[in-house]
């Protein structure tokens, strides 16, 4: 069946389609879940997407959050320089750029909040939108006062332990002599249990260097762990200082869980990998789907497929086989496996081959030398990895995409979808291919008649007389 013609069987446009909507999902579920605000502009400022956690730090609705500017509406005229700032810097150098600045919401009340700013740029480099991971730092600001607060009482004489937030303990002559509720809350003991036990008991082994250096009031180890009543562990920032504690010296330890700071970190590192992996696999959607077939030169475009699909997954080579009947004869080939003669050709046998024609189906081999059903020339080309696609024209399998790598190599969806891609667009190219060659046969056989014919009407004007 030609291009163009009314086939019910899916398209390669549809599935090109159906494969980005797919990832589009992928983002689309894992920023609207997220807890941590999300936002997406233009870089003219206008609003492109955002999560239910931005609308809600903003009090916006979402009509209202489409129709107005980032930096106009809501970031404060004072923090304009520092946000184009890190705009700038983003451009230049491509890294995610990290900052505080506050945050205005609808009924005029600000936040304080950190921002990961990043981007997407196209092939030329040119920003298509940037895009941030927004952290209220409201709670860190009140914490701060109220630490700020808590030191300046501390400092006056009236230290009062029992009002304070965060754990709190003293430590006299290596044994605790007091802790608040928190402390007490905090590793599971109740006050009363903790008063006599030895410091060392509260410490986990490996980073009790660390903590007995917090404890002794040195500086520059301010987190550690800390080893609770039922044996599991609470990482802790911890500082300390020296005081009189009924007229003997002591020292007071602020004691500050930090398990929920731990958890975000991770958290936020997890999904800006989780978003650069999308975006990555974007640009490499585009990348692939982009590469029109020219009619007039099929040949090429297989060639750019290949050289841009094999960057893409990091292969040393690729191969597209067009099939000839019982046989698959190579078409165009690029990287490593040009040691192949020019027109390689395999028979369709119950090997690797014949699994991705027979089976229309992807087959990856994870060791080609250990791989008997792959084609003895095959393995001799130095591939150690391979995977192979069909190409499908209507619902007929009319080749086979192949790359491999020379280095051991896992087997990925991912490459897989990106393959499957490409090779919809190699039956584009093979179908043109078979189209210009029919052309070219067309001419060739009308030259040789019209040869023929002038050949045959010279004989019978030089055997005829004039006049008959």
């Amino acid at each position: 069946m030609m291009p163009g013609s009314n086939d019910k069987s899916e398209t390669s446009a549809q599935r090109e389609l159906r494969t980005l909507r797919d990832y589009v999902h992928l983002l689309a579920d894992a920023i609207d879940k997220s807890p941590m605000p999300f936002v997406a502009i233009y870089p003219d400022g206008r609003t492109m997407a955002f999560n239910e956690a931005f609308s809600r730090l903003t009090g916006y609705s979402e009509e209202e959050l489409r129709s107005m500017q980032w930096v106009m509406y809501l970031t404060p005229p004072e923090w304009h320089e520092r946000e184009a700032q890190a705009m700038e810097e983003l451009r230049k150098t491509g890294q995610p750029q990290t900052y505080e600045k506050e945050q205005m919401s609808k009924d005029g009340g600000r936040t304080l909040v950190e921002v990961i700013l990043g981007q997407t740029t196209d092939k030329d480099g040119k920003v298509l939108y940037y895009y941030a991971l927004i952290r209220d730092r409201s709670e860190k600001q009140r914490a701060d006062r109220l630490e700020a607060e808590l030191r300046e009482a501390r400092e006056s004489g009236s230290g009062s332990m029992g009002t304070a937030f965060e754990g709190a303990v003293i430590i006299q002559n290596g044994k605790v002599a007091a802790a608040n509720d928190r402390f007490a809350e905090m590793i599971g003991y109740s006050a009363a249990e903790l008063v006599g036990m030895d410091e060392g008991q509260l410490l986990t082994a490996s980073p009790r260097g660390m903590v007995a250096q917090a404890i002794a009031g040195v500086s520059g180890a301010p987190e550690a762990t800390m080893t609770r009543k039922d044996g599991s562990t609470v990482p802790v920032e911890m500082s300390a200082q020296e005081i009189q504690y009924k007229g003997a010296p002591a020292r007071a330890v602020r004691v500050l869980d930090i398990t929920e700071r731990i958890k975000f970190q991770e958290d936020r590192e997890q999904l800006l990998k989780q978003l650069a992996g999308v975006s990555e696999e974007l640009s490499a959607l585009r990348q692939v789907s982009a590469i029109s077939v020219n009619v007039a030169q099929p040949e090429s475009a297989m060639e750019t497929l290949l050289r841009n699909l094999a960057t893409i997954v990091r292969a040393d080579s690729g191969m597209v086989m067009v099939r000839e009947g019982d046989r698959l004869v190579s078409r165009s080939m690029h990287g490593t496996v040009d040691k192949l003669p020019a027109g390689y050709s395999e028979d369709i046998v119950d090997g690797y081959l014949g699994r991705v024609v027979n089976g229309n189906q992807d087959v990856f081999v994870e060791d080609v030398q250990a791989d008997a059903s792959v084609p003895e020339r095959m393995r001799a080309a130095g591939a150690r990895s391979l995977m192979g696609v069909p190409i499908r024209h209507s619902s007929k399998v009319i080749g086979v995409l192949q790359v491999a790598w020379s280095l051991p190599h896992a087997r990925s969806d991912r490459e897989a979808r990106l393959m499957e891609i490409a090779a919809d667009r190699c039956a584009s190219a093979i179908m043109a291919l078979n189209i210009s060659e029919t052309s070219r046969a067309s001419e060739d056989i009308g030259s040789v008649l019209s040869e023929i014919n002038s050949q045959l009407s010279s004989s019978l004007n030089l055997g005829i007389p004039h006049g008959r």
